[in-house]
């Protein structure tokens, strides 16, 4: 699809397209901006939410549903209640005391409630489908067992309304999860039958047909038929140009069963495997006059190597600048096999191309050009100008270490580093040896020796090879003298400072007194800190330190605003920004103290003001940097066989308009990873339990009929017949199912990567 899409319909199958994709940012941009023009779509709402709680937003997406489920279900909570209330009735009967009168006066409130109402369930299978990925996503990352239970029941009611083999799959692993496995095999056995009696068109896209076998292999799994459900997915890793996507689905139900005590075979590691994630860095073309490292002439060979390499990877997904040399080489080979390239421009482009570009001739320049257009994403570590700071590719390769891994954890792996380098002792900062230098996982690693390739080609270096650049890629004192230097910074405002009283400013300075109380005694010690009225601004060297001082002055705050209640009535709370970039770091000429300057000071600050109170934003250059130095301290740790915790949770919130009319970003939620949370909100416990755990799953489940009384025989079957029918298909004839229908959802469009 071209262009911006012109009605609902567009938006919400542009949004679904991505969210098969697996692109999950993407989508939730599209559903933001679509919600704008079309406020009411359940789709998009839900597509949105979706998107969310895979990307670890769990909380958010929440919030976004209240809204679609107060709509959904309004009309069944008062008649649970009232079925509720019924039944602790009929139980009081013989009482006759103070408990009888409370039981009777609740009953008739209830009845009140339901006076006038039409008990009705319009939901289609799509938006309990939905609904149920909500949950789940929820519950993996809670673990709270109302979560998974709603899960389930939401995946049985789109199964018993649309006849989807795949929400029965998923309402039995569901099921398995729970601890019912009498309920798993019964749902695997009617979705196996489902699946045996279609016929299967062979012209279906091969994500289609991907998606009936691994549905079928599941199926087979529950069943105990280990030897039929190895051949099924075997057949399915034949197909050609499946996306990713339906991997990584598979791979998941896969980890589910086996945590649910499902017997799994290991020959099944093999053959669903998720996408290999691969980092590039590589020496550029030699420039006139240098060298010999990659003269023209080795093009050819450096070709076929990093070819066979990604062969031997099986590369899926890459990561890469776009430098004339080794990483356009790298791309294109990439966009060959039909991969998914993602390029990070370390600075202006402009600047980049006369830089690393240009000087290979117009060949070059035209081949970046066109890389940069199939790429899936251009992401820019910085787009300020080059100036001649070198430390700037550096911070690229952060952002490059950090992208690749925070989205291979989306994707339950780990990247390699592919690496063209002359095996020369030094590199330049920001070069290949320097890449090599930071990367934490040596297991994963591969060289291309292009000082091998160059001595298999004499005739390319009749001066023998270059001398090696003893630059060990540190940052030096000439790097600290250029000025520019890459920091991290964090910007706050004290919301409510504004309405405090000329008489509470004594409080509010012993407030302050008390939070840096608090921050000194975390122990972390800020490169450069500086305050005027509620603002603070604060600059460390590196990420991982930065997040904790901002993590830990927002539970300082929230500790004070009840110690200081008497004092400040109405609490203070924190909007705080945190990014990382480029900066000049110099002595203020009228303070005569250590400052910083520059654009990326002035983008953390634009960011403040748009972040929620309460929490901590980070734009994804910080995250980022943050992500590449959380993975090089978890493989220390391993190294050492101590155990690494991860402290953070990074949610994506999306692509912001800065204040200011500073641009867009994209921007993360910071929080800390802590056990037990994400519970449900109190909204949604009071929408979704009573609505769910009485249900009968729509025919799927037995529930035995009721015998307390003809007025509670009639409330259970109209609840029985809002879950069995469905308003919009009165009177309509089913057409028999196919194993297209019955697994489609969301249109006849099925999504491929670019060239796959």
């Amino acid at each position: 699809m071209t262009g911006m899409p012109r009605n609902q319909d567009e938006w919400e199958r542009a949004a679904r397209a991505l969210l098969d994709d697996g692109q999950n940012f993407l989508a939730h941009d599209v559903c933001r901006d679509g919600l704008r023009f079309f406020p009411n779509s359940f789709k998009l709402a839900i597509f949105g939410a979706i998107a969310l709680s895979q990307t670890g937003a769990v909380d958010e997406a929440r919030k976004l549903l209240a809204p679609v489920l107060d709509v959904i279900l309004i009309d069944e909570g008062p008649f649970r209640r009232l079925q509720s209330s019924l039944r602790r009735a009929v139980l009081a009967l013989e009482d006759s005391g103070d408990g009888a009168l409370s039981v009777m006066a609740d009953l008739a409130e209830a009845m009140e409630m339901v006076r006038g109402k039409k008990l009705e369930a319009d939901a289609d299978a799509e938006t309990y489908n939905a609904l149920a990925r909500v949950f789940r996503e929820a519950w993996l990352a809670s673990g709270a067992r109302s979560d998974l239970e709603h899960c389930r029941q939401l995946f049985l009611r789109a199964f018993a309304v649309g006849g989807n083999a795949r929400d029965g799959i998923d309402a039995a692993v569901m099921s398995v999860m729970l601890g019912d496995m009498a309920q798993a095999k019964a749902l695997a056995a009617k979705v196996k039958d489902l699946l045996s009696s279609a016929e299967t068109d062979p012209t279906l896209p091969a994500d289609v047909r991907y998606r009936i076998m691994a549905t079928l292999a599941q199926a087979q799994l529950l069943l105990g038929e280990s030897d039929a459900a190895i051949d099924t997915f075997q057949w399915a890793r034949t197909l050609e140009g499946v996306h990713y996507g339906r991997v990584v689905s598979a791979l998941k139900q896969l980890e589910l069963l086996k945590q649910g005590g499902v017997q799994v075979p290991d020959e099944l590691e093999d053959v669903v495997k998720p996408p290999t994630v691969v980092v590039f860095t590589g020496h550029a073309l030699d420039r006139p006059g240098e060298g010999p490292h990659f003269p023209p002439g080795l093009e050819a060979a450096v070709r076929a190597e990093i070819a066979a390499q990604l062969d031997e990877l099986d590369a899926q997904i890459g990561y890469s600048t776009a430098a004339c040399g080794s990483d356009l080489l790298f791309i294109e080979a990439m966009l060959e096999r039909g991969a998914e390239v993602n390029v990070v421009m370390p600075f202006a482009m402009d600047d980049f191309i006369a830089e690393d570009v240009r000087y290979g001739g117009p060949r070059w320049e035209m081949r970046f050009k066109n890389a940069l257009k199939l790429a899936a994403s251009v992401t820019y570590a910085t787009e300020e100008r080059f100036l001649g700071h070198e430390m700037l590719y550096r911070f690229a390769n952060q952002c490059l270490h950090g992208l690749a891994t925070l989205r291979s954890g989306f994707l339950r792996t780990t990247p390699y580093l592919l690496a063209v380098w002359d095996m020369m002792p030094g590199s330049l900062v920001g070069g290949a040896g320097d890449f090599i230098d930071q990367w934490e996982d040596i297991s994963r690693l591969r060289i291309i020796d292009l000082d091998g390739l160059l001595m298999q080609n004499p005739e390319l270096c009749p001066d023998g090879p270059a001398l090696p650049n003893l630059d060990l890629g540190g940052e030096t004192d000439d790097e600290e003298g250029q000025g520019r230097v890459i920091r991290s910074m964090l910007f706050c405002d004290i919301a409510g400072y504004s309405k405090l009283k000329e008489e509470h400013i004594p409080d509010f300075l012993e407030f302050l007194t008390r939070l840096k109380a608090g921050l000194v005694a975390s122990g972390i010690e800020p490169k450069s800190i500086n305050t005027w009225g509620d603002a603070i601004f604060v600059v460390m060297d590196k990420a991982t330190p930065m997040a904790e001082y901002a993590l830990t002055m927002q539970e300082v705050v929230a500790r004070l605003g009840e110690e200081m209640r008497d004092t400040i009535s109405d609490p203070l709370t924190l909007r705080i920004s945190l990014h990382a970039g480029p900066v000049f770091e110099a002595i203020d000429p009228i303070r005569n103290n250590k400052n910083f300057y520059g654009s990326h000071i002035n983008r953390a600050a634009r960011l403040e003001p748009v972040t929620v109170k309460g929490h901590v934003y980070a734009t994804q250059q910080f995250v980022a940097v943050l992500t590449a130095e959380q993975s090089a301290a978890r493989t220390d740790a391993v190294n050492n066989g101590e155990e690494f915790v991860d402290k953070y949770v990074c949610e994506y919130v999306g692509v912001l308009s800065l204040a200011k009319d500073f641009g867009k970003q994209t921007v993360y939620h910071l929080r800390r990873r802590v056990e037990g949370q994400n519970e449900m909100p109190a909204a949604l416990e009071s929408v979704v339990p009573d609505v769910l755990e009485a249900a009968d799953n729509s025919g799927i489940t037995e529930t035995p009929a009721t015998s307390v009384g003809s007025v509670l025989e009639t409330v259970a079957k109209m609840i029985e017949r809002s879950e069995t029918e469905s308003p919009k298909g009165k009177g309509r004839k089913k057409k028999k199912s196919s194993a297209h229908d019955v697994l489609s959802v969301g249109g006849d469009d099925v999504p491929h990567w670019p060239g796959s």
